[in-house]
C-alpha cells in the first residue's frame, strides 16, 4: 500500500483537483491519496469527482477551515 500526500494549502480551485487527478493515475488497489486543503469548494469538487470514479473518500476538518480528504481504491 502506498500513500500519496498532497499539500494543497493555499491553492484555489481547480488546482487541488488537478493535483488529485495527476496522482490518481498512479493509484493501485489498496493505495490512498491524502490531500490537505483550506479551500472548501475544493473539498466538494473532489468528493463529487471521486464518487463518479467510484473511489472511496473520507473527509475530516482537522482544524478550523482546513480539511483532510482521504481517497482510496479498494483492495482486490
Amino acid at each position: 500500500m502506498t500513500e500519496y500526500l498532497i499539500d494543497s494549502l493555499g491553492d484555489m480551485c481547480p488546482v487541488p483537483n488537478l493535483k488529485v487527478q495527476a496522482k490518481i493515475k498512479k493509484l493501485r488497489p489498496g493505495d490512498r491519496i491524502v490531500i490537505l486543503t483550506d479551500h472548501s469548494c475544493a473539498v466538494t469538487t473532489i468528493v463529487d469527482e471521486m464518487k463518479r470514479k467510484r473511489l472511496k473518500t473520507k473527509v475530516e476538518e482537522v482544524e478550523n477551515g482546513v480539511w483532510r480528504v482521504v481517497i482510496s481504491m479498494a483492495a482486490r
